[in-house]
């Protein structure tokens, strides 16, 4: 028996993908604009955090809608790619995958190493789970050392070089998401969708090489430890 519900249906779900795909963009700028209070030094660094802090219900409940959203945008995700494979005939898949782009045929892949990375970040830099010693870093105002914490953590070659590989499978992931969401609420009109299209690739890759540049400055010493705390 089909399934009258519209948000179950499968332009239903599209639509899903598409504005949980948009608030995590959202929240990805949002979170680059933090990051780079890096390169103001230390006291802007731990200014912003702390300012954070001083409204812990509103930044829980962007963090509780956040989670909301990736857990239905992957769920949505893999019930449509089930669809797709499911309705398809062998020869129809082969046919289609020679006009199928990269970025399209490894959203799958990108959207689940940008998820393995973001546990891991939360598990280092939030959670405090693999580094327990960042929760004992405070500058001389008696707030949390994000600063330090950030270049500690990016000091490790190895945990740079992940953050490196995640945000370019996230721009990878974006720029095929952002055309993806245009054409699901509406635009087709060829020039406007060129146009999103192009923009979009570049916005996503602006984005990977903000993010990716911080800890390459850290590798290069030009981020150095703050030894003035507490």
């Amino acid at each position: 028996m089909q399934n009258s519900s519209p948000i179950l249906s499968t332009i239903g779900k599209k639509i899903l993908v598409a504005i949980t795909g948009l608030f995590m963009l959202l929240f990805v700028i949002m979170h680059l604009i933090g990051n780079l209070e890096v390169y103001q030094g230390p006291a802007a660094t731990n200014a912003y955090a702390a300012l954070l802090r001083q409204f812990p219900k509103v930044l829980w409940g962007f963090r509780i809608l956040l989670i909301v959203a990736v857990v239905v945008h992957i769920w949505v995700t893999i019930s449509l790619t089930k669809r797709n494979r499911d309705a398809r005939p062998i020869a129809y898949n082969r046919k289609r995958s020679r006009k199928a782009t990269l970025t399209s045929r490894t959203m799958l892949l990108t959207g689940l190493t940008v998820l393995v990375f973001v546990c891991y970040h939360l598990a280092q830099f939030t959670l405090s789970i693999t580094n327990p010693e960042y929760d004992r870093l405070f500058d001389l105002e008696g707030r949390h050392h994000v600063y330090n914490m950030v270049v500690l953590g990016f000091s490790n070659l190895w945990v740079s070089l992940f953050y490196i590989i995640a945000m370019a499978m996230l721009a990878f992931h974006l720029s095929h998401g952002i055309s993806s969401a245009a054409r699901t609420l509406g635009v087709a009109e060829p020039k406007l969708f060129g146009l999103i299209h192009r923009s979009g690739l570049l916005f996503s890759w602006l984005i990977a090489v903000l993010f990716i540049s911080i800890p390459i400055a850290v590798l290069l010493g030009f981020l150095p430890l703050d030894t003035m705390r507490s």
